[in-house]
């Protein structure tokens, strides 16, 4: 069976992990012959604000990735991507901003992993950590062949930009889809076995379990608790404890 490590850190704690990153996204942007996407920059990496999840093999190969950006601190990449065909989209941000809202962005899924239903897994793993940054919403801008991923997670079109949340972005044949999760905490807009496995992991941030959101099973262990300071760490330890005794 294949192991697989999905873990979270933030962007500034990691610098050469944030340029893999970037380096390796940019490759299948590439291979979709995308090579202008505005929000394609670096800025992110040193951003106290952005938390990346990557997974990786046994021998350390980073396989996919995914991001998670705050609001506040700097422009969302969805306002930049989308404030010239519709800038109604800055109002939408700015009404959840007010009660805290980030965005789920820079999902890639390295070709030689294909077919394992990875982006499934890293789309669980970052609406999951919304507990953490304290925020009530989440956005994202994904591409049509993607926006599966987004549904199962718990996303709803965003209907009052574009066309119906639609847009044509970043080249023409492909269609983008600006979506919100109304609320992070209830997650009741998330299909049911989604659900019940992002709660898993909000309240038991690390952990190991066997995944098949694909055509074969994984071992994947979860290390999604980003902030290791002691106080943070005592009331999932304490879970962990609880969780291991019922089990025992």
């Amino acid at each position: 069976m294949e192991k697989l490590l999905i873990r979270a850190f933030r962007a500034v704690d990691e610098p050469e992990t944030c340029e893999e990153f970037r380096r390796e996204h940019r490759r299948v942007l590439e291979d979709f012959g995308i090579t202008n996407v505005t929000t394609n920059t670096d800025t992110w990496c040193s951003d106290p604000g952005t938390v990346v999840i990557i997974a990786e093999t046994d021998d350390g190969s980073m396989v996919g990735g995914i991001r998670v950006e705050v609001h506040g601190r700097r422009e969302l990449p969805i306002t930049a991507a989308l404030r010239k065909l519709d800038p109604r989209i800055d109002q939408v941000v700015e009404r959840l901003g007010e009660h805290g809202t980030a965005e789920v962005c820079g999902l890639w899924n390295a070709n030689r992993f294909n077919s394992r239903g990875l982006p499934n897994l890293l789309s669980m793993a970052a609406v999951s950590i919304a507990n953490q940054l304290q925020i009530r919403t989440m956005v994202c801008l994904v591409a049509h062949y993607t926006v599966r991923h987004a549904l199962r997670a718990g996303f709803t079109m965003i209907e009052e930009v574009g066309e119906g949340g639609t847009f044509t972005y970043p080249i023409p044949s492909i269609k983008a889809l600006a979506m919100v999760i109304p609320d992070v905490r209830s997650m009741d807009t998330a299909i049911a076995q989604n659900r019940r496995n992002i709660m898993s992991l909000r309240i038991r941030p690390e952990q190991t379990r066997i995944e098949k959101p694909g055509e074969v099973d994984l071992e994947v262990r979860y290390q999604l608790l980003f902030d290791r300071s002691v106080l943070a760490l005592v009331p999932y330890r304490l879970i962990e404890e609880e969780h291991l005794r019922y089990c025992a």
